[in-house]
């Protein structure tokens, strides 16, 4: 009987909600890490592992990586002191491929993949050897061929049965050469066809590990992956549910983690929900942000909303912003770009941040958000114009216009003007500049109702309207007060 099998003849209880197969594997490992004597702590700790995976590991919750399985084999083996029978590991490695072909179809068809790399390579040396073995009998054999031939030359003259028995074994010497010349390139052919295999059975496997590298290979199928949750909440083990969530949160496929996420919506509490989004908004690798946004748009709670926002924003940089803030819908983006201007530590950090994240794009979207974070980002130091007034300098008038436009919405005219005094005049003059190019008159009505505050401020604008012809453009029936400082000013200069 081997290892394996007296192994496998126990029987430890199947948790609920697991795959057989994967219970089973982990049976026999349990079994197999008995034989130590030490506590799961203490050989995670040796091991350097989470000793939550190698309780998942032997509890069949999770398939083990082939790499545990072969550290605990050499840990049993250095404890005992006898390596286990190879049919032991043979089988040992049968059962985890059985628990991935259930559990996980592309891992498991990476490693027989990976199996197959190796059968290749061997077949590879094979070709190799089998050349160079040829290759000295061929040099022996042509040798003694040429012997043969001195041998001849020698004895040309001699017509007797020396010379004849000489002829016909360089006869048999020719035939023999030429037969080793076909072996020889008919292994040279083996060798090419060998390595091409194995090239391209290399290829697959890296594209293998590449995407499966982003996936949960060796995870649950999701039906029981809730039901293991629902377990853990039974059993009111909140933690060990909250870290089964956290790993899924950036190990399970895509589709697997919005489906997840629907579910959760119904099943559980918001604070539960809300960690998950934050975990999935840390770890997710940026491609998946905007599907996962779809799903988290549906979701009415503010402050799960608020959550995802908050995580999310902290991964944001000048590199990534556009792909970001371009990837989620508009209201989505603001509130993603206003939580990460949060954080910015000057001016010129808020300005670039903006840039990056409409990059080669038009200003969309009211950008309410990111307005209130300029305003508020710095209690009574406010940034706000600054950055605006940097963005249109930077090229990006279209976006200043629209931050002045939800700027006038959020605070109206009140101390407007103290904030344009706060700036220096090359600043003045550029935003003054954009207000007076808006194509928005109500936009430019607006502003210079705020500068009515500041008459010195109110006349520098006008004086700068008047000069490019578009003083007219202002709705002087809307706001008295404007129109009283408008017709003032006109007197003042005889107009």
């Amino acid at each position: 009987m081997t290892e394996v099998a007296r192994v496998q003849g126990s029987s430890s209880e199947v948790e609920r909600g697991e795959v057989p197969e994967v219970a089973a594997l982990g049976n026999v490992l349990k079994e197999l890490f008995n034989r130590l004597g030490i506590s799961q702590n203490q050989y995670a700790y040796r091991v350097h592992l989470d000793k939550s995976a190698v309780s998942r590991y032997l509890a069949g919750r999770r398939v083990a990586p082939q790499d545990f399985i072969d550290r605990l084999v050499r840990e049993i083996e250095d404890h005992v002191g006898a390596p286990l029978q190879l049919e032991a590991k043979e089988a040992l490695r049968d059962r985890r491929l059985e628990a991935l072909r259930v559990c996980s179809p592309d891992e498991y068809r990476l490693e027989s993949l990976r199996d197959e790399l190796a059968r290749s390579r061997r077949d590879t040396e094979r070709a190799h050897r089998n050349i160079e073995a040829l290759h000295a009998l061929l040099d022996k054999k042509e040798a003694e061929a040429q012997d043969i031939a001195d041998d001849l030359t020698r004895l040309r003259l001699d017509w007797g049965a020396e010379r004849t028995a000489l002829a016909r074994a360089q006869e048999d010497l020719r035939h023999q050469v030429e037969q080793l010349r076909q072996d020889l390139q008919d292994a040279e052919h083996l060798r090419q066809e060998a390595e091409r295999h194995t090239a391209d059975l290399r290829e697959t496997v890296l594209r293998l590990e590449e995407e499966l590298s982003r996936t949960g290979a060796g995870d649950l199928p999701l039906e029981a992956f809730k039901s293991r949750l629902l377990a853990l909440w039974d059993e009111d083990d909140f933690p060990g549910a909250a870290r089964e969530l956290a790993e899924a949160a950036w190990s399970r496929p895509l589709e697997e983690v919005r489906e997840l996420l629907g579910w959760l919506r119904k099943s559980v509490a918001v604070t539960t929900v809300e960690t998950f989004v934050a975990d999935l908004a840390r770890m997710r690798h940026l491609e998946d942000v905007p599907a996962i946004a779809e799903e988290v748009a549906g979701i009415e709670q503010n402050r799960i909303r608020n959550a995802w926002a908050s995580a999310l924003s902290a991964r944001l940089t000048d590199r990534n912003a556009a792909a970001v803030y371009q990837g989620l819908r508009s209201t989505q983006g603001d509130h993603v770009l206003g939580e990460a201007l949060r954080q910015v530590a000057s001016d010129a950090d808020a300005v670039a941040l903006v840039l990056a994240a409409l990059a080669g794009s038009p200003s969309s979207g009211r950008l309410t958000r990111t307005s209130l974070a300029l305003v508020r980002a710095r209690g009574r130091d406010r940034q706000a114009l600054r950055v605006l007034v940097g963005l249109a300098e930077a090229g990006r008038p279209d976006v200043a216009a629209r931050l002045l436009f939800c700027l006038l919405e959020i605070h109206r005219f009140v101390r407007l003007a103290q904030q344009v005094r706060a700036l220096d005049d090359a600043q003045i003059d550029v935003l003054f500049d954009l207000v007076t190019r808006l194509d928005d008159t109500d936009l430019m009505t607006a502003f210079a109702m705020g500068m009515t505050l500041d008459r010195a401020l109110l006349d520098r604008l006008l004086t700068m309207m008047a000069a490019r012809g578009r003083l007219d453009l202002l709705d002087l029936t809307t706001f008295e007060e404007l129109k009283t400082a408008v017709t003032r000013w006109r007197r003042s200069r005889g107009q």
